[in-house]
């Protein structure tokens, strides 16, 4: 389910950013591989939160923490919380999901002992929308790179919440 949810979430946001030929072919499988091998190394501190819907995966979020994420991500140089993936059903975005999902995160990070009070992420930098959200979540770019992704280069920016604490607040609804 979480393979199928962030191949739909991908092939909704990346259209017109990556071609249509990786989008509409190998992307399953890959997704599909891609999370056997990250479920068979998920480590009791990591952090996979699922967001069902009746019978169906609404959302998730996947987080790994400080050594772990080296292990994920060859830029993993930052300590702390590294969201390695954070995906909404295209059909039920701007609902909230997203900002419970990251939330959480934060508030998990700041209760696991040993683990730095941060949050961070890679976000294509085409992708406006996820960059809007982040940022109204007082996230901030403090890296770019060029990486290949889909048959191209691509770049991604580091957003980073240099506190947890605040992210989690940031993330709570409003009472007005």
């Amino acid at each position: 389910m979480i393979a199928d949810l962030h191949t739909r979430s991908w092939r909704a946001a990346y259209r017109g950013q990556l071609p249509d030929a990786y989008l509409d072919g190998p992307l399953d499988l890959e997704k599909r591989a891609q999370w056997a091998e990250k479920l068979a190394r998920a480590r009791p501190a990591d952090l996979i939160l699922l967001a069902e819907q009746g019978d169906s995966l609404a959302g998730f979020i996947s987080v790994w923490g400080d050594d772990a994420s080296k292990a994920v991500d060859p830029y993993g140089d930052y300590p702390g919380a590294y969201v390695d993936n954070l995906h909404v059903d295209p059909a039920g975005r701007g609902r909230g999901l997203g900002r419970e999902l990251l939330r959480r995160t934060a508030d998990h990070t700041l209760g696991t002992s040993g683990l730095a009070p941060q949050v961070w992420l890679w976000v294509l930098a085409t992708n406006a929308p996820a960059l809007k959200f982040y940022m109204s979540l007082g996230g901030q770019v403090t890296d770019e790179i060029a990486e290949p992704l889909g048959g191209i280069t691509v770049r991604t920016q580091r957003i980073l919440w240099s506190d947890a604490a605040a992210l989690s607040a940031a993330c709570r609804p409003s009472r007005d």
